[in-house]
């Protein structure tokens, strides 16, 4: 069993941690809730804790003050932060301490279950290999890759709808655009142009199933400003137009142009 720590500043939210998912069964003995960043350290600083999970913001006190206090008592610990803030300066933040997960509020279950599953293939994999302290340099240097790879494509999923460019989400994990191009590339087989088209067109497809939003609207609401770009992206990802795609799925005639 690994031993876990949970810190929000809110009693409830502590409280909705603890029963949220069934932690024994995943391998987790909670070992200690703390509303207070300090009263956590010492808990850190007093027993072995394998995994601290903080939120961001805790009163006067960040998260990140408090992940980056416990690595120095105990650099093998694992770190899980959550967060209401999609802000890349705390994801950078987070990075620069190689999180093992940084999840945007609100969390889901499975999110989470996801979460502390791949945490736990983590630490048994490193106990197995008797490196119970820090990873080897080709481990932490691949950990860091597809942390900053998860990283980017959730800051894409929760700002969909922004004006999101390669330069701007590169500046997210500190790499200049040419350079991100060619690791985005490289981790996940897809252009930065064609991931961010089809999470667009996947959001779309989403939103055009619900009647309340029409056509043009979700064509901002996805990132488009030309309603003649989405219509043309949304056929070429489909094979048919918005309007005909609604049609087929919910036989809700939309009287957008899409001339």
């Amino acid at each position: 069993m690994y031993s876990l720590i949970l810190v929000d500043d809110e009693s409830f939210i502590l409280d909705q941690l603890c029963g949220v998912l069934p932690w024994e069964k995943l391998g987790f003995t909670l070992s200690g809730r703390f509303t207070d960043a300090r009263q956590a350290l010492a808990c850190i600083r007093e027993r072995p804790v394998d995994v601290l999970l903080t939120d961001i913001q805790l009163g006067s006190d960040t998260g990140l003050e408090l992940a980056l206090a416990a690595r120095h008592v105990n650099p093998a610990i694992e770190l899980v932060i959550l967060s209401a803030y999609s802000d890349f300066e705390y994801a950078r933040g987070a990075l620069r301490l190689n999180v093992h997960d940084y999840l945007l509020k609100p969390v889901t279950y499975q999110g989470l279950l996801d979460c502390f599953e791949g945490l736990r293939a983590k630490l048994d994999a490193r106990h197995t290999a008797g490196k119970e302290t820090q990873p080897t340099e080709a481990g932490t240097e691949a950990s860091d890759d597809n942390y900053r790879i998860a990283m980017v494509k959730r800051y894409i999923d929760k700002n969909v709808g922004g004006d999101l460019t390669l330069e701007s989400v590169s500046a997210i994990v500190s790499m200049n655009p040419a350079y991100f191009s060619r690791f985005f590339k490289r981790h996940t087989g897809l252009h930065f142009a064609d991931y961010l088209t089809e999470r667009r067109m996947e959001r779309a497809i989403e939103l055009l199933r619900d009647p309340v939003h029409r056509v043009f609207e979700i064509s901002a609401l996805v990132g488009y400003f030309s309603k003649k770009n989405f219509y043309k992206q949304f056929k070429r990802y489909t094979g048919r137009t918005p309007s005909e795609y609604r049609n087929e799925v919910l036989k809700i005639e939309d009287t957008d142009d899409e001339e």
